[in-house]
C-alpha cells in the first residue's frame, strides 16, 4: 500500500510540474486581442461601395470582416451566451461547475457528449491551438485564467464572435451570415441567428447545404431552451418555429482579376483591406454589354474586347474589363497590351496643331498624297479612297482623313508630336521621330488602351493632364495642363458635332449619340485593331476589339465593331448620371467664315500652314526618293514626271534641276528625262497677275 501511494504522489507531483513549467513556459499574450489579427496578412480588394472582389479565406484569421460589438446585434450576443457559455460573465476562464457536471454525463455516458469548454477557452483554443488531450483541457483552462486577468468579457466576447469557425474556412458571425443567408447579422431572423448558435458545434456535421432536415431540427429544440431560458419570448419562439431556414450562398458579384493584377503593381499589399475605385454593379454591367457584342462581332473574326470608364472629374477607373471567347485573356489583359492606335489618336495631333495656331476653319488640301518610306514611296489615301479638295480643320478630324492629318503633322512636326504624345503619358514610345516618321499621325506606333483613355480624358478635363486612379490608397491626382482650355474643348465641339462628320459618316451616324459625346473611332492597317473612344460631361471610354494573337478580323473597323459597345456603355452610365452638355470655354469666339460660321480659339494666335504645305508646292518627286532605271528599256524612252499642287489658273511654271532650267509648262506636271546620279529640283510659278513665287527644292536619286 505504501509503495502504491508514493507511486501514485510521485505521479501527481511530476503532472503537477509539467503543468507549471508548461503554464509558466507559454509565450506572453499580446498587447490586445486586435492585435493577432491585425499580424495577419491578406490583402482584401473592395469595391468603392465596399463590395468585395476578391474573397480568399486561406488566411487562419478573418482579418477584413470583422465587426465592433456595438455592431454585432445584442440578442445574437445573448443567445451564444446561453448556448455556449451562460456562466460568462460570472467564471474568471473557467466554469467549474459546467465542467464538473460535464465530467458526470460523460461518466454515465461513457463516452465524450459534453465539452463544457467557456467562451474564454474557445478563444485560447484557436490562438493556441493543442492537440485533443486532458493535459492539453488543463493547459486550456490555466491560460483561460491568463486571458481573463488581461483582457475585459467585452473583448474576449468580440474576438470569439468575430473569429468562432465556421464551414468552407469563413470565420465569425459576419462571413457566417453572408456565407448561409447572404445577409449581415443586423438583417438576419430569429431562426438564422438561432442557426449560427448551432452551427458552431458541428460546422460539417450541420451542414445545411448537405443536410437541411438536420440542422433545421437542432435549430428547433435550440429556439425550445432559448424561450426556457428566457433568452426569448413565447411570443418570438412562436414566430421563429413557423419560419424555415432559406439558405442563399453568395457569390462575387463579377470577375476583376485583370484590374486587382493591375492594382497590385501600383498599390502597397500589407494586409489592410483596401478600397478600390472599381464600381461593381458598373462592371458587371459593361461585363455584359461587352460579352454580348463580342458574340455579335464572332461572325467578323473578333475574339478579344477591352472597355475601360474613367470618372472625368477625378479619373477615378470605375469598370476595367477584358474579355475572350476562347478566355484567350487568361495571359494577357487587353487594357495594357501594346496595339496600333490608328486613327483614334488622331484627336490629339490636331490638339496640337490648334495650340499652334491653325483654327477649326484653317483650309487643309485633302488630295493623292505620298511620301518616301526608306528608300521607296508609299502612297497614302483615306478609308474610303475618296478625296475631297479643300476641306477646313473641322472636316479633316471629323471625317478622320488620313491625307490631311499628314500635312498636319508636317506642320507641327514629327519630332514635337512624339514629345507631345510622352507628356501624355505615352510610355511605349520609345523610338525616336525617325522612326515612326509621318505614319506617327495614323497611329502607326503601339500604345495600350490605358494610355490612349488617360489621354482622352485629358481633353474631357479641358487640357488638364490627370492620373488614372485605381484605389483609395492612392494619392490625389496631380494635374497639369498641357493644352489650353479653349483649345481641348473645341477638339470636343469638333468630335461631337454630326455635321462634321457627315462626308466619311453620313448625316444618320451611330456615333451621334442622345447626349452630347465626343466621339471618335479607329481601324488599325490590316483590320487587327479596332478602336472607339468617347466622352462625355461626366465620363471618359475606351473600347478595344481585334485578336490578342494579332489575327486580322474579317475587315471589322471601329465604327463597326465598338461603336455600338461604345454607345451601349455610355447608354448604362447615363441612366442615373446628370447628364449636360460638354464644357465649352469662354475663350471661344464665333466668327463668320466662307463655309458659315467657326469657333475661333482667342487666347492662341493665329498661324498658316507653311509654304509646301499651302499654296504651291512640290509634291513629285518625293523628298529623298530613290529612283532606278529601268535596264530593259533604253535610257532615252525613261522618263520622270514632276508634279506641283495648288497651281494658279494661268499660271507659267519653269523647272529647274540641278540649278539649270530644264523646261516650261502652263500645266502643273512636267516629264523629265531621267539621269544617273543625285539631283535637285524645284519650280518657280509666275502667276497671270505677273507675281511670281519659287517652290520649296526636294533632292532625288536615280540609280
Amino acid at each position: 500500500m505504501k509503495k502504491r501511494f508514493i507511486a501514485a504522489a510521485g505521479i501527481f507531483l511530476a503532472a503537477g510540474t509539467a503543468l507549471a513549467v508548461l503554464a509558466f513556459s507559454r509565450p506572453d499574450l499580446p498587447p490586445s486581442l486586435a492585435q493577432i489579427e491585425a499580424d495577419a496578412s491578406m490583402t482584401q480588394f473592395l469595391d468603392r461601395n465596399g463590395e468585395p472582389l476578391n474573397y480568399s479565406y486561406a488566411s487562419y484569421w478573418n482579418v477584413h470582416d470583422k465587426l465592433p460589438l456595438y455592431r454585432i446585434p445584442e440578442r445574437l450576443q445573448k443567445m451564444f451566451v446561453a448556448s455556449e457559455d451562460k456562466r460568462f460573465f460570472e467564471h474568471g476562464g473557467t466554469d467549474w461547475r459546467a465542467r464538473a457536471s460535464a465530467v458526470v454525463q460523460n461518466v454515465r455516458a461513457g463516452k465524450v457528449v459534453r465539452g463544457a469548454s467557456t467562451l474564454t477557452e474557445q478563444v485560447v483554443r484557436m490562438i493556441f491551438p493543442r492537440p485533443r488531450t486532458y493535459l492539453s483541457k488543463l493547459l486550456e483552462g490555466l491560460d483561460a485564467a491568463r486571458f481573463e486577468r488581461r483582457y475585459s468579457k467585452a473583448d474576449i466576447l468580440e474576438f470569439y464572435l468575430n473569429q468562432v469557425p465556421y464551414a468552407s474556412n469563413r470565420r465569425g458571425v459576419l462571413q457566417a451570415s453572408k456565407y448561409y443567408f447572404s445577409k449581415t447579422p443586423d438583417r438576419l431572423s430569429l431562426r438564422e441567428m438561432t442557426a449560427l448558435t448551432v452551427l458552431v458545434r458541428a460546422p460539417s456535421s450541420y451542414d445545411p447545404y448537405r443536410y437541411p432536415e438536420r440542422l433545421d431540427a437542432l435549430v428547433s429544440r435550440q429556439l425550445q431552451k432559448f424561450k426556457e431560458s428566457g433568452v426569448i419570448s413565447d411570443r418570438e419562439y412562436e414566430k421563429a418555429s413557423k419560419e424555415r431556414l432559406r439558405l442563399s450562398s453568395p457569390s462575387l458579384r463579377v470577375s476583376a482579376e485583370k484590374f486587382l493584377a493591375y492594382v497590385k503593381s501600383v498599390v502597397p499589399l500589407d494586409g489592410r483591406a483596401r478600397k478600390t475605385t472599381l464600381d461593381v454593379f458598373l462592371q458587371a454591367k459593361v461585363g455584359r454589354l461587352a460579352r454580348s457584342r463580342l458574340k455579335d462581332m464572332k461572325r467578323r473574326g473578333v475574339n478579344d474586347v477591352a472597355v475601360l470608364v474613367l470618372e472625368r472629374r477625378t479619373g477615378n477607373v470605375l469598370a476595367w474589363v477584358g474579355e475572350s471567347l476562347d478566355g484567350g485573356t487568361a495571359d494577357f489583359d487587353p487594357v495594357t497590351v501594346l496595339r496600333q492606335p490608328a486613327s483614334a489618336q488622331k484627336p490629339l495631333l490636331y490638339a496640337l496643331a490648334l495650340s499652334e495656331g491653325l483654327t477649326a476653319a484653317t483650309k487643309i488640301r485633302d488630295a493623292p498624297f505620298s511620301a518616301v518610306v526608306g528608300k521607296g514611296v508609299h502612297r497614302f489615301h483615306n478609308y474610303s479612297n475618296v478625296y475631297y479638295g479643300d476641306v477646313t480643320l473641322r472636316q479633316a478630324l471629323g471625317n478622320s482623313l488620313n491625307i490631311p492629318a499628314l500635312k498636319v503633322i508636317g506642320f507641327v512636326g514629327v519630332s514635337e508630336y512624339l514629345d507631345f504624345l510622352k507628356r501624355l503619358g505615352f510610355s511605349h514610345l520609345d523610338k525616336d521621330a525617325q522612326y515612326y516618321r509621318e505614319g506617327l499621325a495614323l497611329g502607326n506606333a503601339e500604345v495600350t488602351l490605358l494610355e490612349l483613355t488617360r489621354a482622352y480624358l485629358m481633353l474631357a478635363n479641358a487640357g488638364v493632364l490627370k492620373d488614372v486612379r485605381v484605389a483609395e490608397v492612392q494619392p490625389e491626382t496631380q494635374s497639369v495642363r498641357v493644352l489650353p482650355e479653349s483649345v481641348a474643348t473645341l477638339i470636343g465641339d469638333i468630335l461631337s458635332d454630326p455635321q462634321a462628320r457627315r462626308l466619311e459618316f453620313g448625316g444618320d451616324s451611330i456615333l451621334n449619340f442622345p447626349v452630347q459625346t465626343a466621339v471618335k473611332t479607329g481601324t488599325s492597317t490590316g483590320y487587327r485593331d479596332a478602336w472607339a473612344m468617347g466622352y462625355s460631361s461626366e465620363f471618359v471610354v475606351g473600347v478595344w476589339m481585334g485578336n490578342l494573337t494579332y489575327r486580322p478580323t474579317d475587315e471589322v473597323t471601329g465604327a463597326l465593331g465598338p461603336a455600338l459597345l461604345l454607345r451601349s456603355v455610355f447608354g448604362a452610365l447615363n441612366e442615373n448620371a446628370d447628364t449636360a452638355p460638354l464644357y465649352l470655354s469662354p475663350k471661344l469666339e464665333r466668327r463668320r467664315t466662307d463655309n458659315g460660321t467657326e469657333l475661333f480659339a482667342t487666347d492662341v494666335p493665329e498661324a498658316r500652314m507653311p509654304r509646301g504645305k499651302e499654296g504651291v508646292y512640290l509634291s513629285k518627286p518625293e523628298d529623298g526618293i530613290f529612283l532606278a532605271l529601268d535596264p530593259r528599256v533604253p535610257t532615252e524612252f525613261q522618263k520622270y514626271r514632276f508634279e506641283l499642287e495648288g497651281m494658279p489658273d494661268g499660271a507659267e511654271i519653269t523647272w529647274v534641276v540641278d540649278g539649270k532650267e530644264v523646261g516650261k509648262s502652263k500645266e502643273a506636271d512636267f516629264f523629265w528625262p531621267l539621269e544617273r546620279g543625285e539631283h535637285t529640283v524645284f519650280a518657280k510659278v509666275k502667276a497671270a497677275d505677273g507675281s511670281a513665287a519659287e517652290t520649296n527644292g526636294h533632292t532625288f536619286t536615280v540609280r
